[in-house]
């Protein structure tokens, strides 16, 4: 793990959603930082609150979603901004500059009727970085650096005429045309195929080690932390229920929720039926009483039920949100 400075900080994020229901917190109380040139992995089911967390962090929700908390962001020239507290306007000048991301699905991603030439180019003029003519030349630059041959006539193609690993790797030159901080990538590998997926793990790695930025990534697959995290963040019901580095973490999982998550993925050899975690991720109205995971874990007791747990600290820097954690080898 990188020992520079922390650039992004989030400190008791709760992102809430009036249903008819009642309210939904969607992210609950998440605090995490990230480091120059540090990937943190943030992973969990579908419904835990993953991608929330990312449009969160980068304003997006609108008046759907009512978002509290702190998330402090370290600029280039050292300031730090509470991105809750910024102004429309004011946010508009930090996202795509010091904060980018990566979109989960690229087609509805990008504008069907712009060249994607145009809009790699785009935000670099909105945030006056360059002129129209530098900004195009920088362009095609970001398509050949993200492996992209021809860059010249696929400069002038529209989405649809892509392939999909071509619109995500599209999808990374926006992202990256303005050097954020900090890049949040909501699961940019899941609708590739493994080949495609592995070459646009590698490019991100490399092109983040070239530009020292901070990268959130966001996915449900354990294989792809393994290869690309440095620490993990275990999301469930919209909490931090584990956090550690990606070593630790793999080795030694100490929350009933991550230890099935890591239980469920293939490994070579293995026959017969695959191992899951029963149910599925309830939606909570209103506050929480108890563990969050209870009814789908195994080792839940009456204490599990009543009172809520906190995140523990145990060896090796690792946070668990659970009462018997601290009994697990």
């Amino acid at each position: 793990m990188s020992s520079a400075e922390v650039i992004l900080a989030v400190r008791g994020l709760t992102t809430s959603f009036q249903t008819p229901g009642g309210t939904v917190k969607a992210v609950n109380d998440l605090s995490f930082s990230l480091k120059g040139g540090e990937t943190l992995a943030i992973v969990g089911e579908s419904g835990c609150g993953k991608s929330v967390t990312s449009f969160s962090l980068m304003r997006l929700l609108g008046r759907q979603a009512a978002i509290q908390g702190e998330v402090w962001l370290r600029t280039r020239d050292g300031e730090r901004l509470n991105l809750l507290s910024l102004t429309e306007k004011d946010m508009e000048n930090v996202r795509g500059n010091q904060l980018g991301m990566i979109f989960q699905e690229p087609m509805t991603s990008l504008n069907p009727l712009q060249q994607v030439g145009d809009q790699i180019a785009e935000a670099m003029l909105a945030h006056g970085i360059c002129k129209k003519a530098e900004a195009h030349a920088r362009a095609l630059d970001l398509l050949k650096l993200v492996g992209i041959s021809a860059p010249e006539i696929r400069a002038r193609q529209y989405p649809h005429q892509m392939s999909g690993g071509m619109r995500q790797r599209v999808m990374i030159a926006i992202a990256l045309s303005c050097k954020p901080q900090v890049l949040i990538a909501d699961e940019p590998t899941t609708a590739l195929d493994v080949t495609i997926q592995a070459q646009i793990l590698r490019l991100m790695r490399k092109l983040q080690a070239e530009v020292g930025m901070g990268m959130v990534f966001i996915t449900h697959d354990m294989g792809v932390v393994a290869q690309i995290a440095d620490r993990v963040a275990v999301m469930y019901g919209g909490q931090l229920v584990e956090i550690a580095e990606t070593r630790t973490l793999f080795k030694n999982p100490r929350h009933p929720y991550t230890q099935g998550l890591l239980a469920s993925v293939p490994k070579p050899g293995q026959t017969g039926r695959l191992v899951g975690i029963p149910g599925q991720v309830e939606v909570v109205y209103g506050e929480h009483i108890g563990c969050r995971f209870v009814n789908r874990c195994a080792q839940a007791t009456d204490v599990c039920r009543t009172d809520r747990p906190d995140l523990i600290a145990h060896p090796q820097q690792q946070l668990v949100r659970c009462h018997f954690a601290g009994s697990q080898a």
